[in-house]
C-alpha cells in the first residue's frame, strides 16, 4: 500500500520538498507519494485532524505553522520542545510526534558551506527575524563558538521574548528593532574588531555572520532589495539566507541570489541561500519517517535540476 507524506504551509506552492523527497522515496524503492497542501492558519486544527483520519505517515510543517502546530500534537521531541517549533511530524498509529530537523539541518549546512569555501566560523552573528526559523538558527549557533548574537526584528519586544523562551541561549544575545539603527554600530564594534590568532599572533579581520530568516514578503518590491543592509559595509561578512527563491530582475534570475544575498554582491561577500539547509533538514526528516538512510546525492540532484543551481555549497 502506498504511503502518504505531505508538506503543509501557507503559501506552499513554491516548495521544492515534493521534488527531492519524492526522488528519495523512489530511489529507496519505497511506495510513497509526497504532496503539498496549502493550509491557511485558521484551518490548521482541522488539517491536523485530517492527517490522523487519512493515516498520513509523515508531514513537513512550514511557515506559518511551525509554532502554532505544537499544541495540536500528541508529543514532542526534546529538540522541538527546546525550540518551541516543529517542522517534521511522524505518525505512529495515528499518534503524532513533532520534531525539528531545521535546527540540526541548518547546522550541518553551515558546517558544510564553511568547509567547502575554506571559511572560518565568525564569533559574531546577526540574525534577522524572530520567528520559528530564527529559533533553529539560534539553536545551531549556540552549539558553536559564536559569542555575540544580535537579533534584529520588526519589533524589539518579539526578539526579547524569543531570547527568554530559549533556555539554551548563553549570554551575549541582544535584541534590536529594525528601525533602531544602533545595531549597525554594534556590528561595527563587535564584528570588525581586529583579532590576533595563530602562533605568530598575526592580526586579521574578524568576519561577521549575517543570517536572514525573514520571508520574501518582508521587503517585497523594495529598492534596495533588503533595506536594513543599505548602509552596512559587508566586505568582511558572510551572508546566509534561509530562503532559496532567487531575486528576479525582469525575466532573469540572479543565479541563486535572494534579495538579501544580493546586498553582498558589491562586496564579494561569501554567501549561500537556503537550498543547503533545505536538503539537510529533508534528509533528516526522511530518516525519521522511514528509519533508513536516504540517498542525499539523489535528493541534491533533484534540487539542482529544479533550480538550475549547479553547486549547492559553493559560494554564490
Amino acid at each position: 500500500m502506498r504511503k502518504l507524506f505531505a508538506i503543509i504551509g501557507h503559501p506552499v506552492a513554491h516548495s521544492l520538498s515534493p521534488r527531492f523527497q519524492q526522488a528519495a522515496f523512489d530511489a529507496a524503492g519505497i511506495e510513497a507519494a509526497y504532496l503539498p497542501f496549502d493550509i491557511p492558519p485558521e484551518n490548521l486544527p482541522r488539517a491536523i485532524d485530517a492527517l490522523r483520519t487519512l493515516g498520513v505517515s509523515g508531514v513537513n510543517i512550514t511557515i506559518p505553522h511551525k509554532e502554532a502546530v505544537l499544541p495540536l500534537l500528541d508529543e514532542l521531541s526534546p529538540t522541538a520542545r527546546d525550540l518551541g517549533a516543529v517542522n517534521t511530524v511522524i505518525s505512529n498509529g495515528g499518534r503524532l510526534r513533532g520534531d525539528n530537523t531545521d535546527a540540526p539541518g541548518f547546522l550541518m549546512a553551515l558546517d558544510k558551506f564553511l568547509e567547502a569555501n575554506r571559511l572560518s566560523l565568525p564569533s559574531s552573528a546577526v540574525v534577522f527575524g524572530a520567528g520559528g526559523s530564527a529559533r533553529s538558527v539560534l539553536w545551531a549557533l549556540s552549539r558553536r563558538e559564536v559569542s555575540r548574537i544580535l537579533i534584529v526584528n520588526r519589533t524589539q519586544e518579539r526578539g526579547e521574548a524569543l531570547i527568554r523562551s530559549l533556555p539554551f541561549l548563553k549570554e551575549g544575545v541582544q535584541s534590536f528593532s529594525l528601525e533602531d539603527r544602533s545595531w549597525q554600530e554594534e556590528i561595527e564594534g563587535s564584528g570588525r574588531a581586529p583579532l590576533r590568532d595563530g602562533p605568530k599572533k598575526e592580526e586579521k579581520t574578524r568576519r561577521l555572520l549575517l543570517i536572514n530568516t525573514l520571508s520574501l514578503q518582508a521587503f517585497a518590491g523594495s529598492d534596495p532589495p533588503f533595506p536594513p543592509l543599505q548602509e552596512v559595509p559587508l566586505d568582511d561578512s558572510i551572508l546566509l539566507d534561509l530562503s532559496y527563491v532567487s531575486q528576479r530582475t525582469g525575466r532573469k534570475e540572479s543565479g541563486g541570489l535572494t534579495p538579501f544575498l544580493s546586498m553582498g554582491r558589491a562586496f564579494s561577500a561569501p554567501c549561500q541561500n537556503g537550498l543547503g539547509m533545505l536538503l539537510m533538514q529533508g534528509a533528516l526528516a526522511f530518516r525519521l519517517w522511514s528509519g533508513r538512510e536516504p540517498s542525499v546525492e539523489v535528493m541534491e540532484e533533484a534540487l539542482r535540476e529544479a533550480t538550475g543551481q549547479g553547486d549547492l555549497w559553493k559560494s554564490l
